[in-house]
């Protein structure tokens, strides 16, 4: 169910936050005020305000942790995808420092980085991977097993570039291991619950008279809705629309085209 809700479009998602904690504010004030429960519910009149920060203590603490679950993983992401540009880009400054020609090594760097871009990108929202990415990686790394490493000191130049490779593959895996990787629904469910409750609390201090129950609840549900809202875009780091950005790896597109092989001192 938690899965389901936080997959929806942003307006969906949003609306549905909105409709339940406004439908639980607006039952409260019903069964406050206005219909036959009122005279058995305000019988509780008497609650102290300060009640109320013990419970919203409580929910704040579980909503830090899930904020610092949501917040690493988004962090993370980011760092993976730098990461694997950082690869990408040393592949190719290892050639040019070797001397050896800028192609074909840099076709298969940018053709890696376009089925990424263009093909892997879009399906990560939905935690799953693109065949053509997963063809562009096979191609690079044949394409650096097949390189000419005669010249002198291109034994340790394989061997580089070989790690190399093999480090775009892992931050790859890693990227979409991420992608995949979703908060627990047992702490979203719990956060929920302690919204709830949380209402429910403010509505208990507040039986005296309807209007300032009725802003109370109007001041907390909203903020629920911010909090909770933001957090739930957040919960998908390669999900729009605050996705993680694929701007380095982008940025891998313009370097292979201006490297050049540097030229081996004579003699």
């Amino acid at each position: 169910m938690i899965s389901f809700w936080l997959r929806l479009p942003v307006v969906e998602m949003l609306a549905a936050l909105v409709f339940v904690f406004g439908a639980v504010a607006i039952c409260l004030v019903l069964l406050s005020f206005v219909l036959p429960t009122s005279p058995a519910i305000r019988s509780f009149r008497g609650v102290v305000a300060p009640f109320v920060g013990s419970v919203a203590v409580m929910f704040a603490i579980l909503l830090g942790f899930l904020a610092s679950d949501i917040w690493g993983r988004q962090q993370r992401a980011a760092a993976t995808v730098r990461l694997e540009a950082e690869n990408l880009q040393t592949l190719t400054g290892l050639a040019a420092a070797f001397g050896l020609p800028p192609e074909p090594l840099g076709a298969a760097v940018r053709g890696y980085a376009r089925a990424v871009i263009s093909k892997e990108w879009p399906s990560m929202q939905h935690g799953d991977s693109a065949p053509a990415a997963e063809e562009a990686l096979d191609r690079l790394l044949k394409t650096i097993a097949r390189l000419d490493y005669s010249g002198p000191g291109n034994g340790e130049l394989q061997r580089l570039l070989l790690d190399g490779g093999v480090a775009v593959s892992n931050a790859r895996n890693a990227r979409l291991s991420l992608s995949r990787d979703e908060s627990e629904e047992l702490k979203w469910l719990l956060v929920l619950a302690l919204g709830i409750t949380c209402q429910i609390s403010v509505a208990l201090v507040h039986l005296e008279s309807m209007k300032p129950q009725i802003a109370a609840l109007a001041l907390w549900t909203t903020s629920l809705v911010f909090v909770l809202g933001l957090l739930a875009l957040y919960d998908a780091p390669f999900a729009s629309p605050l996705a993680v950005s694929p701007d380095p790896i982008a940025q891998v597109l313009l370097q292979p085209a201006a490297v050049k092989a540097v030229p081996q001192p004579a003699g």
